[in-house]
């Protein structure tokens, strides 16, 4: 059964009765003929007059995205259990039962506390956040007045085509600057910067710190990759040095059984030679009883009897792990030998 959008007042019950009057210090402003006003409002006099016009909601006339409970929270716990804040304004389209008048001279806006005074155009995670906080937050509000169904659409696709979030590679590369790395996030950082200035790396030259690029792995698709291999049971034995250089070694025999190295630079193959790291640390202690660069070279040497770079032949198929990683496992354990010795 399909998860209703929770009602404001289910998060959020208000003292303030209903049709009384609001009233608190605002800035006007005017762009284009319309007008908009800047305000901070205790949570308990906006959010439980707000509503979201949600698209699955109401097919005919709503827009918006379905609300996800768990962003909210996360921002409510947030606001609640750290010393951060949010600075970003909720933007609101103030509806006819809102009565919002403004006076110049006291610089104050007034509104009815009425149900659906307010539509949401921009924001709905934040303010439902903020309705979940148990602290007694003011919420930053521009409040446009006047506008009709088709200019609130229309500003709500201008604010969503508009504005784009910072790369997430960027966030990752300066995070340690606000020393909110957490320690997986500290070494993933360390050995992505220790691979891309080492001479003889395989990938040095095919990183991007701070942004996508094509042709280069991103720091997002190079965490998501080797996060893994830096917890196993293997790295997890060693000190630092010897874990970025035992990974190192891994990609540099990865890149000689290949007929193109510059598959390492493609998400899907490096995200897929990642995922076998495991699995040739696993045969190279069976047969050879380390890891040395030679061992893991061997290990990987019936790769070379396979082209990866048609898997997408003819352009039918297309290039994920999903199709990689089952010919990667099958080509290597189908060339294990087993002396009898052994058993």
């Amino acid at each position: 059964m399909k998860e209703s959008r929770p009602k404001p007042s289910e998060l959020l019950s208000s003292d303030k009765p209903v049709g009384s009057v609001a009233s608190f210090p605002a800035l006007a402003l005017e762009q284009n003929e319309q007008k908009f006003y800047f305000a901070t409002i205790p949570k308990e006099d906006i959010f439980p007059f707000c509503y979201v016009a949600g698209r699955d909601e109401d097919p005919k006339d709503g827009f918006q995205r379905t609300l996800d409970r768990n962003r909210a929270r996360d921002i409510a716990r947030y606001l609640d259990d750290s010393v951060g804040s949010i600075p970003t304004n909720v933007v609101l389209s103030a509806q006819p039962e809102a009565e919002v008048e403004y006076n110049s001279k006291s610089k104050l806006i007034k509104f009815k506390r009425q149900p659906k005074a307010f539509l949401v155009l921009d924001g709905q995670h934040r303010l439902y956040g903020y309705g979940l906080t148990n602290k007694k937050h003011r919420i930053p509000v521009s409040i446009y007045v006047g506008l009709n169904k088709k200019e609130e659409v229309s500003l709500f696709i201008d604010i969503n085509t508009t504005q784009r979030g910072v790369p997430a590679a960027l966030l990752l590369d300066i995070k340690h600057l606000a020393e909110k790395e957490s320690l997986i996030e500290a070494e993933l950082r360390k050995l992505f910067d220790y691979l891309s200035t080492e001479p003889d790396s395989p990938v040095h030259g095919l990183l991007s710190p701070s942004q996508s690029a094509r042709g280069k792995i991103a720091r997002p698709t190079f965490n998501r990759a080797v996060e893994p291999a830096l917890k196993s049971q293997v790295m997890d034995q060693l000190p630092i040095a010897k874990r970025f250089l035992l990974f190192k070694n891994y990609l540099k025999a990865v890149e000689g059984c290949l007929s193109d190295p510059r598959l390492l630079s493609l998400s899907a193959y490096f995200e897929s030679f990642c995922a076998l790291f495991d699995e040739v640390l696993r045969i190279a202690r069976e047969r050879f009883s380390n890891y040395k660069p030679e061992s893991l070279a061997k290990v990987l040497t019936p790769l070379k009897s396979i082209d990866l770079s048609k898997i997408s032949s003819g352009g039918k198929v297309k290039i994920s792990k999903a199709n990689i990683i089952p010919i990667l496992k099958e080509t290597l354990n189908g060339q294990i030998v087993v002396d009898e010795n052994m058993i």
